[in-house]
């Protein structure tokens, strides 16, 4: 059971309006947990809304580049609310197969399934995730594919979504019926 209660409707015409402004206009799903639950907190929710959005639509990183990188951190921290979000409805959009998705988070970042770009992609992912930082080896490598800007943004897609995936893992957010179900225990 989530630790936060999500805001329940009927909603006030402020928060149905900003409630709204979440996710992807051609999105088939209910209004997300994760956002009923932020919703008790207008302003936070306007805030964050506002960053998570500029990653898609102001984005310099290629779709999928965006949507792997999201899937490993996801994975990394174990969050299945937002992994299964992200996988069944971004996945299919950016060209990351179910079984890719999976392997994001089952698979090392050197598995031969990932293109040399994608390991070093990944690999990127894994080091931020456990240092905090990238070596200048890793900088390198990933500047041989990126440029500075998408090297940025990386940065911050990760961090963003790393503060995600800590708010729905401490709400306790439950995966629902629409998103893609984890890959083995967690």
């Amino acid at each position: 059971m989530e630790r936060v209660a999500p805001l329940e409707e009927p909603w006030s015409p402020d928060d149905a309006a900003e409630i709204g402004r979440w996710g992807h206009p051609e999105a088939g799903y209910e209004p997300l947990l994760l956002v009923r639950c932020l919703q008790r907190h207008p302003r936070l929710a306007h805030h964050t809304r506002a960053l998570g959005e500029s990653l898609y639509v102001d984005g310099r990183l290629a779709h999928r580049d965006r949507t792997l990188a999201i899937l490993r951190i996801c994975g990394r921290l174990g969050c299945a609310y937002e992994w299964g979000g992200q996988s069944a409805f971004w996945g299919p959009l950016t060209g990351v197969s179910e079984a890719e998705c999976d392997a994001l988070v089952t698979a090392a970042a050197d598995d031969a399934r990932w293109s040399t770009a994608e390991q070093v992609l990944l690999g990127a992912v894994d080091e931020l995730e456990a240092t905090g930082s990238w070596t200048e080896r890793t900088w390198v490598a990933l500047h041989e594919q990126l440029e500075d800007e998408q090297l940025m943004e990386l940065l911050v897609v990760v961090g963003w979504y790393r503060t995600i995936c800590t708010l729905c893992n401490a709400m306790n957010l439950p995966v629902v019926d629409w998103m893609r179900p984890w890959p083995g225990p967690r």
